[in-house]
């Protein structure tokens, strides 16, 4: 069984799995070092970066878990597949993240108060963050490919954080080096302060994209309306293309809408342009996945309360 754009289920689990285990085995090094030195050398900053990479552990478990479910195919249980395990696991990943920059904000804050700040040895930090820099720098653009081949959005997702982890651990780097020179005894905590808020900024993120989708809402619906409300358009005999309601589970879009066409039409005329219009609107888009229909007569009196038509599709917010 395929998806749109080539790739089945068997092969988007192997690469989702491969990815997500690199990402697990680079992550467990890179934290477990960042963390020991960490403690070595009393730097704040660095075990921060540590507490963060160490949340990425538990992001690529998360998504492997999450892979393995939404990989299979739809059944009796599950009519529209099972992709929202991944914004579930989004959801659950972004509150351990959110808490871990609380904890680290609330140590680091305590630490400059009580001017406990005597780093040691901070030519093993300044070594273990670029090593970070590097590597994170190579994961980010492995696992944003992998994401993007299978359309997987917890995997995009984890591949955006490793980009953020990136400019954390540059500003570690920067930060060692100006202290390493300098000898400002504060700058460690400052520094561990700015990662504790890039931390929470991630993790409120993907809590408030995890949060739309359940809503079933997201930036890139306005597309998908753009592109049904255009293809009805431009097909023969249809009219006022209303009420369309698009749904996003995981890297598949279900669409609901109403069409109106000529009140004599045949229901085969009808069938064959709703079904002409149905591939069209998919050709524009492989994520979308079945569309519904509705048809109504030219001039149907019926009051819409919801769903989404030419006049209101400017009042949607998107990318």
């Amino acid at each position: 069984m395929q998806r749109g754009d080539g790739v089945d289920y068997i092969e988007r689990e192997k690469l989702s799995t491969k990815s997500s285990i690199i990402s697990i085995i680079v992550n467990t090094l890179l934290a477990l070092f960042k963390i020991l030195i960490g403690f070595f050398t009393n730097s704040m900053a660095i075990l921060a970066d540590g507490l963060d990479t160490a949340t990425d552990i538990l992001t690529s478990f998360m998504t492997l878990i999450a892979g393995k479910i939404s990989n299979k195919p739809p059944d009796v249980e599950h009519p529209y597949g099972h992709e929202r395990a991944e914004t579930i696991a989004t959801k659950v990943v972004s509150l351990i993240i959110i808490y871990a920059g609380f904890e680290v904000l609330i140590s680091s804050i305590k630490r400059l108060i009580n001017k406990d700040i005597i780093i040691d040895n901070v030519v093993y930090v300044i070594a273990i963050a670029s090593i970070s820099v590097i590597s994170k720098f190579l994961l980010y653009k492995y696992r944003l490919s992998i994401g993007k081949k299978i359309n997987s959005n917890a995997i995009i997702a984890d591949a955006l954080n490793m980009r953020n982890d990136i400019l954390t651990s540059s500003s570690v780097l920067i930060g060692m080096f100006v202290l390493y020179f300098t000898g400002i005894w504060w700058l460690d905590s400052i520094i561990a302060i700015l990662v504790s808020f890039m931390i929470l900024k991630t993790g409120f993120e993907q809590f408030m994209e995890s949060s739309n989708e359940f809503m079933e809402s997201s930036p890139e619906l306005k597309e998908i309306y753009n592109i049904v409300i255009n293809e009805a358009k431009s097909c023969n005999c249809v009219k006022n293309p209303h009420k369309i309601r698009a749904r996003k589970f995981g890297y598949k879009i279900f669409v609901d809408m109403h069409i109106e066409l000529p009140p004599d039409m045949t229901v085969k005329e009808a069938n064959d342009i709703t079904a002409k219009l149905e591939e069209k609107i998919k050709e524009k888009n492989n994520s979308i996945r079945d569309i519904v229909i509705h048809i109504e007569p030219y001039g149907n009196a019926e009051k819409e309360c919801f769903g989404i038509n030419s006049d209101n599709i400017k009042d949607l917010k998107g990318e």
